[in-house]
């Protein structure tokens, strides 16, 4: 069953974290590996609403198959020009 909360924190050098428990109780442990994203380095945002499924381990609940809910009329984070890679000028170029 497919459950919603909010990311607690979560570490991407160390690749887990903590979403809040929708029911209460003890926080759900969320590992990299159980992110569903197309990105390969996987994280969470703190306090991201998320979407997961549970299973109960031997430590303590555990999120699966996590998913970022991206927010109505949101528009992702795209690179401002500051960051993008400028191009050599080459010397033989005529510049407009």
């Amino acid at each position: 069953m497919s459950r919603k909360s909010k990311v607690k924190w979560f570490d991407g050098k160390k690749g887990y974290g903590f979403i809040v428990n929708p029911d209460g109780g003890e926080d759900i442990f969320v590992h990299f590996s159980a992110i569903v994203s197309e990105q390969s380095f996987k994280v969470l945002n703190q306090d991201a609403e998320v979407e997961f499924e549970i299973d109960q381990t031997q430590k303590g609940m555990q999120a699966k198959n996590v998913c970022e809910i991206c927010q109505q009329g949101a528009v992702p984070a795209q690179p401002s020009d500051q960051q993008l890679p400028m191009k050599p000028h080459n010397e033989n170029q005529s510049v407009l």
